[in-house]
């Protein structure tokens, strides 16, 4: 392989230097040197030569007095085989016939892989230059002998010249063509300048590039609407055989037709073609090679085109989705934004997916990307005619709705999206469920200020329980500028010592001893003062702090356990179960404040247990191992199945507020408590109700047969003093 890997610049840079290396020359003799140096120099091969009229011409690579010339001659003749290589041994060599009428061929040998389809084009391409310059070489010989002839000579010699100065502009023509290439100016230009090339030097009448119609392969299509069909006359021969088809006895309006085939990235796409008028036309090997010559520079146009615009479509498009990226997108909105005028008016939706984090953390970056691809895929089901969707990066995406003629429009199509990803998508053979939250905004304006406003309206959706939409308002601007301070105090609260730990407790409703506490964190913000959970863990979460946070909690609980000789219970969020090292901290936790592990429960909920249920039951157990205790905490809102209750090794099952608050209001809220706790009970679980508040939901969770509660009824989370204060007075005063 060589150096320099093959591509269309590479290519054309060394066909330019290798123009102007030979053009040059002198004579035929330094011609040939330099063709042959600058040929071993672009492949990178080991040795080189020119063989013309059985003998050496001109080599490379081998001591100057030991060229075998004898083995070098019968590789020509034979058109290939191993040649010697000094101090390297044998090599498979290339040969390619020069198409002069000196039988002369070029060969080239190097070590390692062989020359590629792509290197044995550009070495014919210079075999053909090299052909031409050759010619002129030898015409230029002729002239200077005819000086010496007659009057009539000298006629003869104004002729060759001019036919040197033909193949001379040639040779500056295609200098031009291949700037026009390497330049990488418009393709119907330098097409434009080949086909006209073609014209002026063949000094036919016509001349033009015909191309495969995309839908109908078998069709080629000229200029003017002209078509052919592949196979057929000079230019479907051409394109169908992939070779030079001379046509001298045409029937037709052109008496005389040459057809070359044009290239793309390898595969034959059309043909170059030249036409004549005159009955007695005939194109000799010369005026063939030329053609060819100008054939391959097309392809060269061509290919180079393709390149340009494959990389110009990946940087305008997300690698993975295949949908418009940020920039894109911005440029579309722009324009849709500048057609509409002053008065112009687009929607912009704005959608992050929830719960996405936890797919890719859980089940890996492959799994997280196959999802992206499908979310794409329905997200452009959803979408009107002329509408745009695109991938923002990471798991945001946005939707440009053109022509919107009211807010409900943009709504709707919100909806549509939001219903689109409500069923499971199927991941690596498991069903993982996600949602989107929707920012809205419609109006006109600058594009990059209507899909910041999307986003902000994005971020009161999420904010509103996910899965939602929201449409932009201006006062959200400061909820958002609220939630970034928020954040960035966030960051700071743990080093400042800002969190504290409060613990409400958790009694046995039979005899009202007080069993355990629950740990419930609190930030004692500077200026906002004391915040619930609910005013930041959300926040956490979504940032990933919450990783930290929960073992700053799980560790303060349980010290301050172990020195209240009592049972604690923390709750674990689905971000720190995903952790790799859950285990070690909370074993870490254990021994640094030597509390008992049948002490320590861990809470999860119960929507966090149905997600990636077999990885979750595998960290479960691993925490079981501990010695610790495991609850279900706010159960019956989630999914869960008794069969995935069964696997899971835990011990309480916490009944979620909702359920209480319904004890005493509806005939069906009592049953549905009643449902719960039997669950419970018939699974051998130790049931808990929170949020108890009055005395006839204690009643009746006594009748039912709860076990243990918590709620206001008997404590709000109390700080670790007040907590303190309450164990020596012996625990929550509990109705009989």
């Amino acid at each position: 392989m060589s150096a320099h890997a093959p591509t269309t610049s590479w290519s054309t840079q060394h066909l330019a230097e290798f123009v102007v290396a030979i053009s040059g020359a002198p004579d035929e003799s330094t011609a040939l040197e330099r063709a042959i140096e600058s040929a071993v120099e672009a492949l990178d091969a080991e040795v080189g030569a020119v063989v013309r009229e059985g003998a050496v011409a001109a080599s490379i690579g081998w001591p100057r007095f030991d060229v075998p010339e004898l083995d070098l001659v019968a590789l020509a003749a034979a058109g290939g085989g191993d040649v010697a290589v000094p101090g390297a041994g044998a090599c498979r060599a290339v040969v390619v016939p020069l198409d002069d009428d000196r039988d002369g061929a070029v060969v080239l040998a190097r070590m390692g892989e062989p020359l590629d389809p792509f290197e044995l084009n550009l070495v014919r391409g210079m075999a053909r230059t090299l052909a031409l310059t050759l010619r002129m070489h030898g015409v230029v010989e002729a002239e200077r002998g005819l000086r010496l002839r007659s009057q009539q000579q000298a006629r003869e010699n104004a002729l060759l010249l001019a036919r040197l100065q033909e193949r001379q502009r040639l040779l500056e023509r295609l200098a031009l063509i291949q700037g026009s290439i390497s330049n990488r100016e418009p393709l119907d230009d330098t097409l434009k300048a080949i086909v006209t090339t073609a014209a002026d030097l063949l000094g036919d009448v016509t001349a033009a590039v015909f191309r495969r119609d995309p839908e109908e392969p078998r069709v080629l299509r000229g200029p003017d609407g002209e078509t052919c069909i592949v196979g057929s006359g000079a230019i479907g021969r051409a394109a169908g055989e992939g070779r030079l088809v001379v046509v001298e006895d045409g029937d037709g309006r052109a008496k005389a037709a040459m057809a070359a085939p044009v290239h793309e990235q390898g595969e034959i796409v059309g043909a170059l073609v030249v036409r004549s008028l005159e009955p007695a036309r005939t194109y000799t090997r010369a005026e063939q090679g030329m053609l060819s010559t100008l054939a391959e520079h097309a392809s060269l146009a061509l290919t180079d085109a393709r390149t340009v615009g494959t990389m110009l479509h990946q940087a305008l498009h997300d690698s993975l989705t295949g949908l418009p990226n940020r920039a894109l997108f911005l440029d579309r909105l722009n324009h849709a934004l500048e057609r509409g005028g002053a008065a112009g008016r687009v929607g912009v939706l704005f959608c992050d997916l929830d719960r996405f984090k936890t797919v890719n953390d859980s089940l890996g970056h492959a799994a997280g990307d196959e999802l992206l691809v499908t979310v794409a895929s329905r997200l452009n089901g959803c979408l009107r005619a002329g509408d745009t969707a695109a991938r923002l990066g990471g798991d945001e995406f946005a939707v440009l709705l053109e022509d919107v003629r009211s807010e409900r429009e943009a709504v709707a199509v919100a909806q549509r999206v939001i219903e689109a990803l409500h069923p499971p998508f199927e991941i690596q053979g498991r069903e993982v469920f996600v949602s989107a939250s929707v920012g809205i905004v419609v109006g006109g304006g600058r594009g990059e200020e209507l899909l910041r406003n999307a986003d902000v309206a994005m971020y009161r959706a999420k904010a509103d329980g996910k899965g939602r939409h929201a449409l932009f308002e201006p006062s959200m601007r400061a909820e958002v500028l609220e939630r970034i301070e928020l954040e960035a105090d966030l960051q700071r609260a743990v080093a400042r010592n800002e969190l504290v730990v409060h613990y409400q407790p958790v009694v046995s409703l039979a005899d009202g001893n007080l069993v355990a506490f629950e740990a419930l964190v609190r930030w004692r913000h500077p200026t906002r003062g004391l915040l619930p959970p609910r005013s930041f863990v959300p926040l956490a979460e979504e940032t990933d702090l919450i990783v930290d946070i929960g073992r700053w909690v799980l560790e303060q609980a349980c010290v301050q356990a172990q020195r209240w000789g009592t049972s604690v219970s923390v709750n674990l969020s689905g971000k720190q179960l995903q952790q790799s090292d859950l285990v070690e901290v909370v074993a870490r936790a254990l021994a640094r404040s030597g509390l008992a592990p049948d002490r320590l429960w861990l809470e999860i909920t119960e929507t966090v247990l149905m997600h990636d249920t077999e990885a979750t039951i595998e960290r479960l157990r691993a925490l079981k191992a501990l010695g610790l205790r495991l609850a279900v905490d706010d159960f019956g809102t989630g999914y869960s199945s008794l069969r995935y209750l069964r696997r899971f090794p835990i011990d309480l099952l916490k009944m979620a507020k909702p359920f209480v608050d319904g004890l005493n209001a509806s005939r069906e809220g009592t049953a549905l408590a009643r449902t719960i706790l039997e669950l419970g009970h018939s699974l051998g679980l130790r049931t808990v109700a929170e949020g108890i508040e009055g005395a006839a939901e204690l009643a009746q969770l006594r009748r039912l047969g709860c076990e243990l509660g918590q709620g206001f009824l008997f404590a709000e989370p109390l700080s670790a003093d007040d907590a303190s204060a309450l164990l020596r007075a012996g625990g929550p005063a509990v109705a009989a």
